[in-house]
């Protein structure tokens, strides 16, 4: 059906001028000078042959068939912004599931850099102790801890993650700190003890690795090593910036591979929004420090 309408911009001014009457607040509201917005209200009226205003010293005043198309434009106006709604909403959010400590200690601080390059996009971000399963379709992307082969989904390694005992300052003593760690209380991310495990057998120093604490994820067994409780294994990748920030020091300097890596993975078919290309986009780019991260732990 073919429609004559009038130009949507000037029906925009003119219910903004007839919200506030007044041209001065409707061109402040509208971010245009106030001859634009003077000038969309002429064209409306000359359109419709009708005065929409009348001008007087003291301001303006609507008239009865100005005040009748504002109350009909204020309902299409919001008609077509109720519907439009959900499909902005949709595509304006990216669902990210993650393991927490990754979340908490490497993405959270990140986070902030996205949204000042992209302030309409907002990222969801959903937490789970275990990884995900290859079966899950509640997100746009998720960061998988794994040793790759996702069949259900594209996956990228983020980076191989290398390990290294850390402490608060001064736990160990910096003149023999590998007797001291023989006798530390060993804190363990998983209750398997298996980067404990690893660490020890890589780096060729046997620990009493079946001893210690059992912690359900690598930030409660970082906090712990933070507040003095014992050593913690720890990705140099996530422990990175308590390191920087004197929280935590690697008493042994000798990082090995833990033979597990970080994947972000997602859905073939999402790809195609453009919303969920920028946060991965944005993921890969950021990873590339972490990458450097490691490898000056390698060298070392």
């Amino acid at each position: 059906m073919s429609r004559r309408l009038p130009s949507l911009n000037a029906l925009r001014c003119f219910e903004v001028v007839a919200t506030h009457m007044g041209v001065k607040k409707a061109a402040q509201v509208l971010n245009v000078s106030e001859s634009a917005v003077s000038r969309q209200v002429r064209i409306l009226e000359d359109q419709l042959g009708v005065s929409l205003f009348l001008r007087t010293h003291g301001g303006m005043e609507i008239t009865e068939e100005g005040r009748r198309l504002a109350l009909a434009v204020t309902e299409a106006f919001d008609h077509i912004a109720n519907a439009i709604d959900p499909f902005q909403n949709d595509q304006d959010v990216v669902t990210l599931k993650v393991i927490p400590t990754f979340a908490l200690r490497w993405l959270f601080p990140r986070l902030h850099r996205f949204h000042e390059q992209h302030p309409m996009i907002r990222i969801v971000v959903q937490t789970r102790l275990n990884d995900m399963t290859v079966d899950e379709t509640g997100a746009d992307l998720g960061i998988r801890y794994g040793r790759g082969g996702f069949p259900n989904e594209d996956a990228t390694e983020l980076y191989a993650e290398w390990i290294v005992p850390v402490a608060a300052p001064g736990h160990l003593d910096p003149d023999r700190p590998e007797e001291d760690l023989r006798s530390a209380m060993l804190l363990h991310p998983l209750p398997d003890h298996q980067d404990w495990i690893t660490w020890s057998e890589k780096s060729g120093m046997p620990l009493r690795v079946h001893d210690g604490l059992d912690f359900d994820a690598l930030d409660m067994a970082l906090s712990a090593a933070e507040a003095g409780l014992g050593v913690a294994i720890a990705d140099v990748v996530l422990a990175d910036q308590a390191i920087r920030d004197g929280r935590l020091v690697v008493p042994i300097d000798k990082a090995v591979p833990s033979g597990v890596s970080y994947f972000l993975v997602r859905r073939p078919e999402l790809r195609r929004r453009r919303q969920v290309r920028l946060v991965e986009d944005w993921l890969l780019a950021e990873i590339a420090t972490a990458r450097e991260t490691i490898a000056s732990y390698a060298r070392g």
